[in-house]
């Protein structure tokens, strides 16, 4: 995997944080969690491809549980649980401050790109949000190096 962890998060930080958000994470991305905790891209910057916006965004940061603020899942899902989509969390965002966002909505489920500051012109108030990848790990896997 191409990316430098935080560290790791243990199975209690985790299933507190289930708690807090009121549902379950996917076990790819706990496992993920477990083994890194979050982190930044190794190869600066590793990109993912949206195919809505025919674009490859670099990722920046994947967030972590019980990191330095600016990274902490937990900051981000308190700063903008009003605006997301029902079970589902910010877990990382590229340099110009579109967010990486887990679904795990049946209906919805997997990662999506959230361009919540219109930075493509494709984006609007009614459509800026993209799928990137069905699961975790498709997303993991999908990361290309420039």
């Amino acid at each position: 995997m191409n990316i430098k962890g935080f560290g790791q998060a243990t199975d209690e930080m985790i299933s507190n944080f289930e708690q807090y958000i009121g549902f379950s994470l996917p076990e790819d991305y706990k496992q993920f969690l477990r083994e890194y905790n979050g982190g930044t891209a190794i190869v600066r910057y590793s990109t993912f491809f949206v195919e809505e916006l025919n674009e490859n965004i670099p990722l920046d940061v994947m967030y972590g549980l019980g990191v330095e603020r600016p990274f902490d899942i937990i900051k981000w899902y308190d700063e903008y649980v009003d605006d997301l989509f029902p079970n589902s969390i910010i877990i990382g965002d590229d340099p110009g401050s579109g967010k990486i966002v887990l679904v795990t909505d049946p209906e919805y489920k997997g990662i999506y790109y959230w361009d919540h500051v219109f930075h493509f012109e494709q984006s609007s108030e009614d459509e800026n949000t993209y799928e990137i990848a069905d699961s975790f790990q498709a997303f993991i896997d999908g990361l290309k190096n420039p």
